[in-house]
């Protein structure tokens, strides 16, 4: 068999597969997704290189997670990059859990060496915690979308600049491989629904 009759046959069967399904179940179906599971919790979770992605079906908000840490404590700082509603703002959100933030200095948040910028605590474009839980800080929406996610998309690590409650520096690394293909899923995934 000839590699142009492979190809063609090939075709054949894609479209045939995809014909009835709608074009955003499409996106949602066809997205590589070899780790996607559904936990016992309702959630389905979908693995993206460096990211975690999860959606829970009736609801409108997804999440894609990264982790970092020392080797054995991966889970010791976290960045989220959460969605609302489709088309609106994502938000992004960071967690150290390793240590406390002194939230009297700013973070500061690179992408590939670049300083997208210094972020102050309490102010509108800073960052703030979202709710009455201590160590979950939200950066402003506006210059998380300006700034920082076409730059995270576009990179391939992210540091965040922090100092903790007993006045150290500390430089998070967390990877950006797979950040992109996860918020493609998340959209697609809500977009299903």
């Amino acid at each position: 068999m000839t590699l142009a009759r492979i190809f063609s046959a090939l075709s054949v069967v894609a479209m045939t597969a995809f014909a009835a399904v709608p074009a955003s179940a499409q996106d949602f179906n066809s997205a590589p997704v070899p780790d996607s599971i559904t936990t016992k919790y309702g959630e389905t979770r979908a693995y993206f290189r460096d990211w975690l992605a999860v959606c829970t079906p009736g609801e409108d908000e997804c999440r894609a997670v990264a982790y970092a840490g020392k080797v054995g404590h991966v889970g010791d700082y976290q960045f989220y990059v959460r969605s609302g509603l489709v088309g609106l703002d994502y938000e992004m959100q960071f967690v150290p859990v390793a240590v406390m933030a002194d939230t009297s200095r700013p973070m500061e948040i690179s992408v590939d060496d670049e300083t997208l910028g210094s972020f102050e605590f309490g102010a509108d474009d800073g960052y703030y915690r979202n709710g009455n839980v201590v160590n979950e800080f939200t950066f402003g929406q506006s210059r998380s979308n300006l700034d920082m996610l076409p730059a995270m998309k576009a990179g391939s690590t992210m540091v965040v600049r922090f100092t903790d409650e007993h006045g150290e520096t500390g430089n998070v690394q967390f990877s950006l491989f797979g950040l992109t293909n996860a918020l493609r899923w998340m959209d697609a995934y809500r977009q299903s629904e």
